[in-house]
Order: structure tokens, then C-alpha cells, then sequence
């Protein structure tokens, strides 16, 4: 009594809270830094000193290559395992279709050729590891072909149906790849062969060796890239004891005594390591629950069933009012693999998989980094920075916001690159009159009738709605005042206020992120018992698919002169 009293009143100033559009999590196998930590990157960020090497790392310099001048981008360790692969088999001269089970032990072209015809146990099959260049004696053929055995057991297995029966002459073809390929000689064959091994790799690349100057141990010289021959480090002088450790990637090689000849060249396939979907999400489980993002990158190679799981947590993360998506990658064309066949099987892992809250990114090609180095990798990640340097109503794939500088596109891409786009799928693609690389449509793995089809769409929408939410929990628990007089029901005039206030913040930024929105709380609801129902419609920025220009020629003063029409 007898004093001044003040009470300060909150959130009538006009102040929205920030969206998370530009925050990014990326997560991968690398050799340093703790499994499951968050580590904030920025520009300015020692890769090396922080994660070491492997695809995260990899990734990580794409995305800030791509990702504008002040990114936001946290970085999660995921725990990692040696790749190998083993590709699908190809079939010609015959209608059966085997399936091929088991995990690569050892490096082989195999070809399974059926000597003789006949029923699955009476027909004769010969076996060659060296993609057809010899074959074993022709054997007795079983449901069950398991190649190689001992030292030489490839770990493949080749399963027909029970009640096939084979053509003479029918082949069926595959590979099998451990995490470190085969080396293959250019050059004179009569150098010593060299081998690689390792303990674990760490990183994948193209490892080509060069002989500069002939000679034995501690006398030759070489000179070695990992990048497929694009770089190379200064020549160095072949070790006295033969063994060179190349730490970028994980490896050893070894030069066995003998005559090397000048001009000789190695090369060696090197498998990054991966990671299983399960290790990823474990990883992601606390970096998730602190840091708010926009989207998570995963850097690994995916298949349908991982976009299963990706979808999944996305919606789990809707659930708890944190909307965010996923961006993935799959994997390179395997050895032997054309890219009909891996369009192929892109398009058939497309038919298992539908998903509104993940894009998948199937680009691959050489891509140039920081260190100056090419590495022939997916492109996700310089997909990933673009949509972090451009406002959330933006096409990926806007011309005027220039081509993709580091990326090099794979001979012939552009006969399947209509075709993944369609099937929904992030690709890139060079338009005639223009040089460079640019993104076609920012594609999301959503059916053909949902309205998130495109990235652009989803990542306004996605603004707006957490714009939304806390707009909205200003008024929750707020008296109502009197709905039936549209001048008492204070309560919602202030909670539509707030809403619109919201949506404001996207209608005025430059350039708009919105064109504008409705906002209807319909009258009568039974506000004591049900809530309050709010429609809101979000009128969206049209993007320029497709430009029709219609050119046509006349002659002057001729009647078909349009200015003629016009006096």
C-alpha cells in the first residue's frame, strides 16, 4: 500500500522466435573423436585434427565447401565396420534368376557356366574367380553353389530355385570386394607384383603407385595418389625394408624384393568404411535430443530398408514436435555395374520404399575438396551445403545461383538422370548452352499424390509449423474471454495474433519465404472441451519447373505482323 507498483507484460513487442533452417547434423564413420558426441564445425574447424580421416570427414568438407559463409553444422561419429560387397549376379543365355548369399572373402570375377544343360543335380557347372579367363573342371551342379573353398573361398554362395533346369552355355556372373581390391599392373608385367593390407582402413580411395625410376629396394623411386592418379605426392625413394604406410587411407603397401621397371603404375580400389543404420541411430540418440536441427545427413551408403528406418525416426521426431528430415545417400555402382544396372536397381528399391520426411541422393561422380584432391564419391553432401546456404523456399537446382563447381558428372549419366528424377530421387545434370553441373529438382521419397514431393516444400512447411507451435503456447491456458462476442473473446484474437505475427516473419523476409497465409479459428467450438481448432493455409512460393518458349517468324509490314494488329 502507498508505493508504486510494476508488472512487466511479455511477448506484446512483436518478436518471433528463429526457425533452424540452416543447422545441419552429419553423421559417419571417421578414425577420430568420440562415437555418439556432437562436435560443432565450423569453417575455421581442423578436420583432421578433430575426426581424423573416413567419409565424415570427407563429407564434412563438401558441406562447408557448399554451405554459405556461416553454416551450422554438427558433426557425429558413428562406429564404423570394413566394407566388402558382393554384386548381383548378371545373367545371359538363360531365363532362371539366382540369388547370391554370403559376405566377401576374397577379391573375384566369378562366372558360373553351365557345361552341360539340365535340371538343377543333373546338369554340369565349370567355375571360374578370374572373371572367364580360366575355369575349373565342369562339376555336378547343386541348389547350392558355394565358390571357392580353403584359402580360395571367396565367401559367395550361388542359390538357384529347386526346381530350375539350366541351358549349356548359360552364364551368371558376379563380384565379390573386400575392403581392399585387387591390384591391378599398367605396364611392364615383369616388375615384382605389389600387395596392399591392412589392420583396418580408415578411408576409401582410388590408390594408384607409379614407378619414376627403376631399380631394386632403397634404390627405385615411386610416386603415389589416392585420389585415382588426379594427384600425386613427391616422389620418394622405394623403402629399404619395401613396406610404405599410406595413413590418409589405412593402408600398407608392400614392395617385395626384385627389378622394378620405370613407367610401371598400380591400382588399388579401396573400400571406405561404413556403417549399419542401427550404429547410426544409436549415434544419433543424444545429439538429436540437443541439438534442434533442420535435417540429418547420413554418410553411408542406404538402401530401402535404412530409408524405412529414417522415415520412422523422422516421424518420431514430428511426434515430439521437432520436425526433421533425412538426407541419404546409396551406394557406387559396384564392380562390373553399368549404370543400367544401377539405375536398375535403384528403381527397384524405390518400389519397396515411400517416404515423405527423406530425400535420397543416388549422384555420384568425382568431386573436387579443399586438400585439392578428386575422390570418386556420392555428391549428397554438396547437395546437403546448398540447401543450407539458401532460403527454405529455394529449388536446390536454381540456375542463377550457379553450377556445382566440384562435381563431375559419370560418362553417359544423362541417359538415366530423367529417369531417377521421376522415380524421385535427388540427381544433377548439365543443361545445352550452359557449361557445369547443376541439381535437377530437389526430390523427396514421397508418393506421387502427397504435396512434399519437393524439398522446398517440406522445409517451408516444416519453418512454419515450429514458427507455429510456439506462437501458439503463448495462449495456452489464456482465458478466452467471450467467443460469442467477437469483441470479448480476447483470448483468441490474441492467439491469432500471435499466430499471424508468426507467419509475418516468413511473408516479410527477403526474399519471401511465403506469399502470404490464412489463419481461421471457426466460431461456436466447444473451447471447454475440445481446444480450439485453428485452420491455417500456407500460400506457397511457385518454383519454375519448366520453361515452353513458342518462337515463330514472319515478315515485316506482312499481315501476320503482330504490330500491324495493334494500329
Amino acid at each position: 500500500m502507498g508505493d508504486v507498483l510494476t508488472y512487466l507484460i511479455d511477448g506484446t513487442s512483436g518478436l518471433a522466435p528463429g526457425g533452424v533452417d540452416g543447422k545441419a547434423i552429419i553423421a559417419g564413420v571417421c578414425s577420430r573423436g568420440q562415437v555418439g558426441k556432437a562436435y560443432l564445425i565450423g569453417k575455421r574447424t581442423n578436420l583432421k585434427e578433430t575426426l581424423g580421416v573416413g567419409p565424415l570427414v570427407d563429407r564434412l568438407r563438401h558441406m562447408i565447401a557448399t554451405a554459405g559463409q556461416e553454416p551450422v553444422i554438427v558433426a557425429v561419429p558413428v562406429a564404423g565396420r570394413q566394407s566388402s560387397y558382393i554384386s548381383e549376379p548378371k545373367i545371359a543365355g538363360s531365363k532362371i534368376s539366382p540369388k547370391v548369399s554370403g559376405v566377401a572373402a576374397k577379391n573375384a570375377d566369378i562366372v558360373v557356366r553351365a557345361a552341360t544343360g539340365g535340371a538343377i543335380g543333373s546338369a554340369t557347372l565349370g567355375i571360374s574367380t578370374d572373371g572367364g579367363k580360366t575355369f575349373k573342371s565342369p562339376e555336378t551342379s547343386s541348389e547350392q553353389v558355394v565358390i571357392g573353398s580353403g584359402s580360395d573361398a571367396t565367401g559367395a554362395t550361388l542359390v538357384f530355385p529347386a526346381d530350375a533346369s539350366l541351358e549349356a552355355g548359360a552364364t551368371f556372373s558376379f563380384a565379390t570386394r573386400t575392403a581392399i581390391g585387387p591390384v591391378n599392373v599398367i605396364g611392364d608385367q615383369a616388375s615384382p607384383k605389389i600387395s596392399v593390407g591392412s589392420s583396418g582402413v580408415l578411408a576409401g580411395g582410388e590408390l594408384v603407385i607409379q614407378i619414376v625410376k627403376g631399380g631394386d629396394l632403397n634404390e627405385g623411386t615411386y610416386q603415389l595418389s589416392i585420389d585415382g592418379g588426379d594427384s600425386f605426392e613427391r616422389v620418394r625413394t622405394i623403402p629399404v625394408d619395401g613396406t610404405a604406410k599410406v595413413d590418409d587411407l589405412g593402408v600398407t603397401v608392400t614392395f617385395p624384393k626384385g627389378n622394378y621397371i620405370a613407367g610401371t603404375t598400380y591400382v588399388c580400389d579401396i573400400l571406405a568404411p561404413t556403417s549399419s543404420i542401427a550404429d547410426v541411430m544409436d549415434a544419433l540418440e543424444s545429439p538429436l535430443a540437443t541439438h534442434d536441427v533442420e535435417f540429418v545427413h547420413i554418410a553411408a551408403p542406404t538402401d530401402s530398408v535404412d530409408w524405412a528406418a529414417a522415415q520412422t525416426r523422422a516421424e518420431e521426431l514430428w511426434n515430439i514436435h521437432r520436425p526433421t528430415y533425412f538426407k541419404l545417400e546409396t551406394r557406387l555402382p559396384y564392380a562390373g555395374e553399368d549404370l543400367d544396372d544401377f539405375a536398375d536397381w535403384l528403381l527397384r528399391e524405390k518400389q519397396d520404399f515411400a517416404g515423405r520426411f527423406v530425400t535420397v541422393c543416388p549422384q555420384f561422380g568425382e568431386v573436387a575438396d579443399s586438400t585439392g584432391r578428386s575422390h570418386l564419391v556420392n555428391a549428397a553432401s554438396l547437395q546437403a551445403g546448398r540447401v543450407m546456404s539458401i532460403p527454405v523456399q529455394r529449388a536446390t537446382g536454381r540456375v542463377r545461383d550457379g553450377s556445382i563447381s566440384q562435381l563431375t558428372l559419370p560418362e553417359k549419366w544423362d541417359a538415366i538422370q530423367a529417369t531417377l528424377e521421376d522415380a524421385g530421387y535427388i540427381t544433377a545434370k548439365k543443361y545445352a548452352g550452359l557449361d557445369g553441373v547443376y541439381w535437377g529438382d530437389s526430390r523427396t521419397m514421397a508418393d506421387a499424390t502427397s504435396d512434399f514431393r519437393y524439398e522446398e516444400v517440406l522445409r517451408t512447411v516444416f519453418k512454419a509449423v515450429r514458427l507455429l507451435r510456439i506462437a501458439a503456447l503463448k495462449s495456452l491456458y489464456d482465458e478466452t474471454g467471450d467467443p460469442v462476442r467477437a469483441a470479448n473473446g480476447l483470448g483468441l484474437t490474441y492467439l491469432k495474433a500471435n499466430l499471424g505475427n508468426a507467419l509475418d516473419t516468413m511473408v516479410k523476409a527477403n526474399p519471401k519465404e511465403l506469399a502470404a497465409y490464412v489463419i481461421d479459428i471457426a466460431p461456436g467450438q466447444d473451447i471447454a472441451n475440445n481446444g480450439v481448432a485453428v485452420d491455417i493455409t500456407l500460400i506457397g512460393i511457385g518454383i519454375i519447373r519448366q520453361i515452353k518458349l513458342y518462337p515463330r517468324y514472319v515478315y515485316a509490314g506482312s499481315s501476320f505482323d503482330p504490330r500491324l494488329e495493334d494500329e
